[in-house]
């Protein structure tokens, strides 16, 4: 599994793709793409021609900007997705 961010500067730090990848299962043929900008964005998913599932999720930018940790957030919501896909 590979776990990567797109993050506006200011928040980029405390979107913390590693923490994810060591509290998940390493899962073959799956990538999680965390995004965090100002413009926002929508959830999506597909999968490429090689077979690899790629998992995008959003995370809601004013919310990230005054958590102190928003990692809890992205591990609730890569399992949530986790859990649709599979």
């Amino acid at each position: 599994m590979v776990v990567v961010k797109v993050a506006d500067y200011d928040v980029a730090d405390k979107v913390d793709t590693q923490y994810v990848e060591t509290h998940l299962p390493d899962l073959p043929g799956i990538g999680i793409i965390f995004i965090c900008t100002s413009e926002g964005g929508d959830d999506d998913d597909w999968t490429d021609e090689e077979g690899t599932r790629h998992i995008v999720i959003q995370l809601p930018y004013k919310v990230v900007l005054q958590l102190p940790d928003v990692r809890p957030l992205m591990l609730e919501k890569a399992k949530e997705r986790l859990g649709a896909v599979g």
